[in-house]
């Protein structure tokens, strides 16, 4: 058994871990429901506006605030211009509140998904999807022996 901790790469190794057949009084357990948004960039633009900005401060400080989410950034083509849009994004919130680079999942969807997404996205080809999966976070006090 291997449990990762989301500050290391590397697992916990077993005999740190203690298995619990009841769940302690003092543990708490929060479900952070899943985050949803949609950017649009300008015509031919990579810029991020004011607009923009205040959308991905929001994911920004959810990232911040609860260090065992992350992002996932999804564009639905794959030219040049996709590139400097997923890293415009994803460097704006890693600069802005210094979220680690393993946090942020950056995405081309292939032609096949695209196709899927024209149907229901008509500017898809300026959007820019942000997904905070949903995450269920235990908290737990190592020092004091508790959740």
């Amino acid at each position: 058994m291997a449990i990762h901790s989301f500050s290391q790469t590397n697992p916990i190794s077993h005999p740190l871990v203690t298995e619990l057949n009841y769940y302690p009084e003092q543990g708490m357990l929060v479900a952070f429901p899943t985050h949803y948004d949609v950017i649009y960039f300008e015509n031919n633009s990579s810029q991020l506006t004011i607009n923009m900005k205040t959308i991905l401060n929001n994911i920004g400080y959810l990232l911040d605030t609860y260090q065992e989410t992350y992002l996932v950034i999804t564009l639905h083509t794959s030219d040049d211009l996709a590139y400097e849009r997923l890293y415009s994004v994803a460097d704006y919130i890693a600069m802005q509140f210094k979220i680690e680079q393993e946090r942020i999942q950056i995405i081309l969807t292939s032609q096949e998904e695209t196709k899927h997404y024209k149907q229901y996205e008509k500017n898809w080809k300026n959007s820019t999807e942000l997904i905070m999966p949903k995450t269920f976070i235990v908290t737990y006090d190592p020092e004091l022996g508790m959740y």
